[in-house]
């Protein structure tokens, strides 16, 4: 009997953690305190920035628990919100628009996500500029467990039938990967500080 209470135990906390580690944590507005436990008078462990997509270790009653330069940090839930880190397949091959403009000269932006092989993704992102011509970029992402990840980027033309080599040689390596998050409400896209729609 005890034995199966442990055992059930820690299949629930299984459970819960894997939850957990299937969401990212973003800020809801602007750049946001990270601590080094969960309390407001904590010293500061980073920022999360707007921009930033934090993978989630463990949900608290008021923080949120989240992956940081590798190490263990906490943010408040009251200036913070989530998105899934498992992209469904049914977002691949769709031309998402943005819900709003990226900031003063990036207005109307674009979000393409096609298989490249199985555990590569080619991330195609167009804004239309004020006063400028159009601004196309191409991130090559890891895929794995149904997350993705961009890794390079660079803004010379990359098609998706082109070689995961020979698309590496094409683009940059990026200094600090780019996640890709998801939201159930309208089929949302979070990607670089951007959120990109299927039904706007």
């Amino acid at each position: 009997m005890k034995h199966s209470v442990l055992l059930t135990l820690a299949i629930i906390i299984s459970t819960l953690c894997s939850n957990a580690q299937s969401l990212y944590v973003s800020s809801m507005k602007g750049n946001v305190n990270l601590r080094i436990a969960p309390s407001t008078t904590s010293a500061k462990a980073g920022t999360l920035k707007s921009t930033d997509l934090l993978p989630c270790i463990e949900e608290l009653d008021d923080w949120y628990k989240v992956s940081y330069n590798g190490k263990e940090a906490y943010v408040s839930k009251s200036v913070t919100t989530t998105c899934d880190a498992i992209i469904p397949e049914s977002m691949y091959n769709k031309d998402i628009q943005s819900n709003g403009a990226l900031d003063k000269i990036r207005f109307q932006g674009s979000i393409y996500i096609e298989p490249v092989g199985k555990t590569h993704a080619l991330i195609t992102v167009t804004w239309m500029r004020v006063n400028l011509p159009a601004e196309t970029q191409y991130y090559l992402a890891e895929v794995k467990d149904g997350k993705i990840v961009a890794t390079y980027s660079g803004v010379s033309y990359v098609d998706s039938s082109t070689p995961v080599s020979d698309i590496k040689e094409q683009l940059s390596q990026l200094d600090t990967p780019i996640p890709v998050g998801f939201g159930e409400f309208n089929n949302t896209i979070y990607f670089d500080g951007a959120e990109y729609s299927e039904f706007v």
